[in-house]
């Protein structure tokens, strides 16, 4: 998944970058997918929503491979997002790079609330690192990903505070729904958290679903110990959405870690339903 991001962003960049950009038709295209993908804007998109998230938001660039929560709630909810939703996007990228203040400078000073889609990538990635360390490994991944989420909201709402005046930024983040790790890749490289991804790296696990299932159970788990020291963060479980425990059902998946158009269509209108009495849209 993640080369064939890079692939197709490479690819357009290449491209927008050698147009004419006063004849090149494609300029808003390029305006809209930095401001969509990135929080590269020009000037604000005031908004009372923003949105900073992964491939559950938006699995490529935009491209409707299947309609991810972010246009399932822009489309059938009402929602209208300032922000950052690009596949492949850690916790530790967004905090490095600073994407809470290019959000919160997008949506203004209306912005009231920011929905978080994060935390996957940085428990899947470099898989390899896990063998025969499976525990070590995990909780140095969960303490990394509360730091940084600690960090993302104090620093995201001390920012709004000092630029714009008013209440904290209420931070909404969800936990995911159960992997299918028996699922084949949908797309070249999306297959992070397959078992076939684990048996070619030699990550040996009795049982694939038991392993992906503990280990978002867990990950759920950071979540609701971490809105015990954060006021301002909200968590919404998903879990069991999808089918429950141990794995989603492979009819609502497109890959073993993302759901097909059904499956986020259940996703989005659980979801929606969740967060309602913070955002107060959709209903």
């Amino acid at each position: 998944m993640k080369n064939i991001r890079l692939i197709v962003l490479i690819g357009i960049s290449l491209f927008l970058i050698h147009c004419d950009k006063k004849k090149d038709p494609l300029n808003d295209l390029e305006t809209n997918l930095l401001c969509t993908s990135f929080a590269i804007c020009d000037g604000e998109t005031p908004a009372k929503t923003g949105i900073i998230g992964d491939s559950w938001t938006d699995i490529l660039l935009g491209f409707p491979i299947v309609e991810t929560l972010r246009p399932q709630l822009e489309n059938r909810f009402n929602y209208q997002f300032a922000g950052a939703t690009l596949g492949g996007k850690t916790l530790q990228q967004v905090v490095s790079q600073g994407l809470q203040f290019q959000v919160i400078d997008q949506g203004g000073a209306d912005m009231k609330v920011v929905l978080l889609s994060l935390g996957g990538n940085d428990i899947q990635a470099n898989l390899n690192e896990y063998i025969g360390n499976v525990d070590a490994v995990q909780a140095q991944r969960f303490a990394r990903i509360k730091a940084n989420l600690k960090q993302l909201i104090i620093t995201g709402n001390a920012y709004k505070i000092a630029r714009f005046g008013g209440p904290p930024i209420k931070w909404i983040i969800h936990g995911y729904d159960y992997p299918n790790p028996y699922m084949p890749a949908a797309i070249a490289g999306s297959d992070e958290g397959c078992k076939t991804k684990f048996d070619r790296i030699g990550l040996i696990v009795p049982d694939a679903a038991v392993f992906t299932s503990t280990q978002l159970d867990a990950f759920n788990n950071l979540l609701v110990e971490i809105t015990r020291e954060e006021p301002s963060l909200i968590y919404v479980d998903l879990r069991n959405t999808l089918g429950g425990k141990p794995n989603s059902r492979a009819e609502l998946m497109l890959d073993c870690i993302h759901a097909n158009n059904l499956g986020y269509t259940l996703l989005a209108d659980k979801l929606a339903r969740l967060i309602y009495p913070v955002t107060n849209i959709g209903f």
